[in-house]
């Protein structure tokens, strides 16, 4: 009888972690990233030992599928991290609500405000994924972005600069149902960035050599018990998690979502935000791995 109390208080004790706590929790990975005189892409997770003053940080975030469960105070953590954090870029890889359909539109200007919370010197910047186009909710979703001062790139690119810096940031549409363009014009930017949505896209990609960064969101998992319920949708075939060497100047990164849940691969509760070291200059002698 006491086992069987003491298990259920586990359970109690478990539920309470992940619907109140873990939500708002938050993970971060801190990559440096470098190249050596022949363009090739160092990347390592010893982030503690640069020069502030040499890098440049974007912080990459994914998945938030806000909705009526998830409501936009849930990313205060993010923004608390990246305020203490200063990232030069914010960049976001899609997938902002669940389904525009069950939208509350009381919690749109709450979303716009922790949105504009948000601060980069050189952009914020997001890609649409495919739960932001259902019921068309994209239009719903493109008006948000404005209004939180956040940079849309729907098969667009642009360019940013400061002190022995430059990049440029390619965004594709959805690839799953949007109409994504796969090649973009090769820049002589210091660091070129390629963001997508969904991970497997890349193998779409010709010249994946011209990008140093591939930023995506999480990888969907192949769902076997719930597709009487909805809508199947094509899992991850090549990319699930984690980094990827795509090329030897080419590196994928994979966020998982923000928002997670008990049934979220692997247990992976608390929400993520990755921030990439860039430097500024080509560093010589530096082992590649």
């Amino acid at each position: 009888m006491y086992w069987l109390l003491g298990l259920l208080g586990l359970l109690f004790i478990f539920y309470i972690y992940l619907v109140f706590i873990a939500p708002y929790l938050v993970r971060e990975k801190h990559y440096f990233i470098h190249k050596n005189s022949n363009e090739l892409v160092d990347i390592s997770k010893a982030y503690d030992v640069f020069d502030f003053s040499s890098i440049v940080t974007i912080a990459h975030f994914s998945d938030t599928h806000f909705s009526k469960h998830f409501q936009p105070k849930r990313i205060n953590r993010l923004i608390r991290s990246t305020q203490r954090v200063k990232p030069s870029i914010i960049i976001f890889t899609g997938d902002l609500i669940e389904d525009y359909a069950k939208w509350s539109p009381k919690h749109s200007q709450k979303l716009i405000s922790k949105l504009k919370h948000f601060s980069a010197p050189l952009g914020k910047i997001a890609v649409l994924g495919n739960h932001d186009y259902k019921n068309d909710g994209q239009y719903f979703v493109q008006n948000i972005y404005q209004q939180a001062d956040f940079t849309l790139l729907k098969n667009e690119e642009i360019f940013g600069s400061m002190d022995q810096f430059s990049i440029t940031i390619s965004g594709m549409d959805d690839y799953l149902v949007g109409k994504p363009q796969f090649t973009f014009e090769k820049t002589f930017s210091k660091w070129r960035i390629l963001l997508v949505h969904e991970p497997d896209a890349v193998m779409k990609v010709p010249n994946l050599s011209h990008y140093d960064l591939v930023l995506t969101g999480h990888a969907h998992q192949k769902r076997k018990w719930f597709n009487r319920f909805e809508k199947p949708i094509k899992g991850a075939e090549f990319f699930t998690h984690g980094l990827y060497v795509l090329t030897p100047k080419t590196i994928l990164s994979i966020c998982n979502r923000a928002r997670r849940s008990f049934l979220g691969s692997r247990f992976r509760l608390v929400p993520e935000i990755i921030y990439y070291h860039l430097a500024k200059e080509n560093t010589e002698d530096q082992p590649i791995s």
